[in-house]
């Protein structure tokens, strides 16, 4: 995330513009992201934005990706959920108007806005999986699911993630095992030795 941070500032030094549209993309992110239920005008109006400041394509993701890192499980969820809307969003207009994306280039687009999220993925679902919760990962899952049958991601940016999230689900069903098990006590068992015919304990 530094190299994007540090390329952000070459590419975009000398747009005047860049705080402003960035600030109302932010101010409408935490709208989305404070309420108490999504709102699917609340995320309309997000998508509406992010589409119009492309060109900020890396300060975006850069937002999302350190957004995430501080929210709590629930809204982990919901900013999961943003970023699917962003990035089908994109894909939809890449995939209308033919865009394609360079990322030396000094100017963001959809289709570079899609290749940036692909660099924070991993990252993201780590984090989600970092809150141990059912719940998300069923959703990470059912992302996951709409990304591979819309071609929103490459499946080879997506097969990793599959893998983490089984691994996720194996990792907790030996955690489960050893409390399970943490709920016994095990005593010794006295057992008679025929050459001695003593008790011993083991």
């Amino acid at each position: 995330m530094a190299s994007i941070e540090v390329n952000a500032v070459r590419q975009r030094e000398g747009n005047t513009d860049s705080p402003s549209v960035l600030q109302t993309f932010e101010t409408a992110l935490k709208d989305v992201l404070m309420a108490k239920r999504l709102s699917q005008s609340k995320m309309s109006t997000l998508t509406d934005i992010a589409l119009k400041c492309m060109d900020n394509d890396v300060q975006m993701v850069s937002l999302l990706y350190r957004t995430q890192k501080g929210l709590s499980p629930s809204a982990k969820g919901s900013n999961l959920y943003v970023i699917d809307a962003l990035a089908r969003a994109a894909r939809h207009r890449v995939v209308k108007q033919n865009i394609t994306g360079d990322l030396a280039s000094g100017k963001g687009n959809c289709a570079t806005f899609l290749l940036r999220i692909e660099g924070i993925l991993d990252g993201l679902f780590q984090d989600l999986l970092s809150t141990h919760s059912d719940e998300l990962k069923e959703k990470a899952k059912k992302i996951l699911d709409i990304w591979t049958k819309q071609n929103t991601f490459p499946s080879a940016v997506l097969s990793p993630l599959y893998l983490l999230l089984k691994d996720a689900g194996n990792d907790k069903g030996a955690y489960d095992l050893s409390n399970r098990l943490a709920k016994y006590t095990f005593h010794a068992i006295p057992f008679t030795c025929r050459a001695s015919d003593q008790k011993r304990e083991i």
